[in-house]
């Protein structure tokens, strides 16, 4: 006969489910991932990308960092808002400017 380890599972019947929803709350937290912190050079190397991208309407692999996840859009931006400091794309993705980690033009 085989013996099956069930994991934390055989422990659950033991513990307050304050216990269970803490732990669940900890490994979610590991799970997170942190904003990474961009010097002046790579900001300004970014506004010239989308300036760039913009004037000539060529398509943009934008990187972006939101609720603790990294992602990732190919799109053309369609309009800039200084006032909200918001990106609008033809995706109809709409980003803040402080969530951009980086900007590539993409050549097709």
């Amino acid at each position: 006969m085989t013996n099956r380890d069930r994991g934390n599972i055989k422990w659950n019947a033991l513990m307050l489910p304050e216990h269970v929803k803490l732990l669940r709350e900890w490994q979610a937290e590991d799970k997170k991932i942190e904003k990474p912190q961009l010097s002046e050079w790579q900001l300004e190397e970014m506004n010239e990308q989308l300036q760039l991208a913009y004037e000539q309407n060529l398509p943009i692999i934008l990187n972006f960092w939101r609720d603790d996840a990294y992602y990732t859009i190919t799109s053309k931006l369609l309009r800039f808002d200084h006032i909200a400091k918001k990106l609008y794309f033809s995706t109809g993705e709409v980003i803040r400017i402080e969530e951009i980690i980086n900007v590539e033009i993409d050549i097709i």
